[in-house]
């Protein structure tokens, strides 16, 4: 067999003198000739990979852990997986594919051919990727994934299974045991463990999928065989008082789940697709938030700047992002520090997520007249001093929200903009004039949120030379900059990142800005004398945090380009 080190120098990756250094500093150094190459830069995973599929004779697999499909990883004891550095990635036609760190190991392939019955074909992978996939595939917190195990095991005659909505709707003690009964919960359970923000249940041939947001991303986490599938629906539409006879329009509903003595309410979505009905939950976790504005991640800085805003009697503020960047957090935590006997605050919203007690919360209804708009006229019949708007997404909302804001009230909304500047041109766009905008605009609120590195596999890295140059320019990195990223582990299954953190670009509105608007100044010269004026952007803000350690120049780049 030819050495690895001989094959990459042959291909060109890497020079003798490379290999000899390498070599040298094996001693010194963990790992094996090829892992340390990685470390240093020297090879890229591919090239790596192309040369192992060459000295072991077998095809190379580029490894995401994410695409493995945990039932399959469990065909292989863990002991025996994480001893050999193996892992299953799929069967068919007899035969099962599974990826090795070393390919030419027969023992571990005649051990996996003994105790699953297939005839193993060795693929050979980067130990790293096969660890990570370990990870996620033996992950117990998300214990709905053995439950489907057992359910395919389980002799349940589903293939026949007719959909009985009076059983499902009066669970016995007995019936509690049921098995669709258990997935659904081990589904609900596990999201709320995995710290998911969403559930999504897709019809798909063969098998329906289940993803859990976790962090802004979503992951697979199971499939559902479709035999199964409607009554799985069913049971959620039953828990969250929904119709179970109606499958062809969609329905919104909401249920509540009690786990580990606390309530945990979820917002139930269906919609017909061609494969079947797709459910979206989203989780409300009202016990576990946390309404504080020093809780939200506002530096020093940001936090005196909206602590100014809001102080201000009347005006309007507008947090702007897209969909998922935490507006909503932050305006309840607004509304939270401004609640108050003395003030009569009111909101309209779509729907109602959160129930802030002392607050008087509408859910907008346009079918009975109280869209944003109509309860807006409503409510500044009602004597308030803070109203907040759900979001402005028209000509009425925005023109009302404008009178509210210069009649004496303080206004709080959003606005679906990439940047804080942005707010004054969309305002513009829903036809609201120049000279109204700069009364009543207090500031703007930019926000977003970056995935966080998993503190558990940190580890430094070589910054991405191309994204520093697109989020900085030419300035080259400080000379004691450290750059980090995750390696991926068990906590993080397998991304490199676990939890996240918001960054802000908060523009206060000035004497010269507003000037500025009144004379329909385009958005780059309004942007110009912000920054002037002392605007931190989103994107320096993303960089302060890529220096601070937390986060990586790849998710700065991604969450503002996106």
């Amino acid at each position: 067999m030819a050495r690895l080190g001989d094959i990459l120098v042959r291909r060109g990756y890497i020079t003798p003198a490379q290999l000899d250094a390498a070599l040298a500093a094996q001693g010194a150094e963990r790992g094996v000739l090829g892992q340390l190459l990685l470390r240093r830069n020297l090879i890229s995973g591919q090239q790596l990979g192309d040369a192992l599929s060459e000295q072991y004779g077998v095809p190379y697999l580029d490894l995401v852990p994410q695409s493995v499909n945990p039932q399959i990883a469990r065909l292989v004891p863990e002991n025996l997986a994480r001893h050999r550095s193996c892992v299953p990635v799929g069967v068919g036609s007899g035969a099962l594919r599974l990826a090795m760190a070393s390919p030419d190991d027969i023992d571990t392939i005649s051990e996996t051919e003994l105790i699953t019955g297939y005839r193993v074909e060795p693929l050979v992978a980067l130990e790293h990727a096969i660890q990570a996939a370990l990870d996620r595939g033996f992950d117990d917190r998300l214990t709905a994934r053995q439950t489907i195990v057992d359910m395919k095991l389980a002799d349940l005659a589903a293939a026949e299974l007719v959909v009985d909505e009076s059983l499902l709707a009066t669970v016995g003690a007995d019936e509690e045991q049921a098995p669709v009964v258990r997935l659904v919960t081990s589904i609900l359970t596990g999201a709320i463990n995995a710290g998911c923000s969403d559930i999504h249940l897709e019809p798909h041939v063969p098998e329906m999928r289940v993803r859990y947001r976790v962090d802004g991303e979503l992951q697979s986490v199971m499939t559902i065989p479709n035999h199964t599938e409607e009554a799985v629906v069913a049971r959620i539409k039953v828990m969250a008082d929904m119709d179970t006879t109606e499958n062809r329009r969609p329905q919104d509903g909401r249920l509540t789940l009690v786990e580990a003595g606390g309530r945990v309410n979820f917002r139930v979505s269906t919609i017909p697709t061609v494969g079947g009905e797709k459910v979206v939950m989203r989780l409300l976790d009202e016990g576990g938030k946390n309404f504080d504005l020093k809780s939200l991640g506002l530096g020093d800085r940001d936090l005196k700047k909206v602590l100014d805003l809001i102080d201000k009697p009347h005006g309007m503020i507008v947090v702007t992002g897209p969909t998922g960047s935490g507006k909503s957090t932050t305006m309840y935590s607004v509304l939270a520090r401004l609640n108050a006997v003395s003030r009569n605050i009111v909101t309209v919203e779509d729907p109602v997520e959160y129930r802030l007690t002392g607050i008087n919360q509408i859910a907008s209804d346009s079918e009975h007249g109280l869209g944003f708009a109509n309860a807006l006229k409503y409510i500044m019949r009602q004597d308030p001093d803070v109203i907040m708007v759900g979001e402005i997404r028209d000509n009425e909302t925005a023109s009302t929200s404008v009178q509210a804001a210069l009649t004496g009230h303080l206004l709080i909304s959003t606005l679906h903009t990439n940047d804080s500047v942005g707010a004054v041109q969309r305002l513009n766009d829903l036809g609201i004039d120049n000279f109204k905008i700069a009364g009543a605009l207090l500031g703007s609120v930019a926000q977003r949120l970056l995935r966080s590195i998993c503190t558990e596999c940190k580890e430094i890295a070589q910054p991405n030379e191309q994204l520093w140059a697109k989020l900085v320019g030419d300035v080259a990195p400080p000379n004691r900059a450290k750059f980090y990223r995750g390696r991926g582990c068990k906590k993080c299954l397998g991304t490199g990142y676990s939890g996240r953190i918001p960054i802000y670009e908060i523009l206060v509105m000035t004497p010269e800005l507003g000037d500025a608007i009144e004379r329909g100044a385009p958005a780059s010269k309004l942007r110009e004398i912000a920054i002037k004026q002392g605007l931190l952007t989103l994107a320096d803000a993303g960089i302060e945090q890529v220096f601070a350690g937390r986060t990586t120049l790849e998710e700065v780049y991604y969450k503002l380009s996106s």
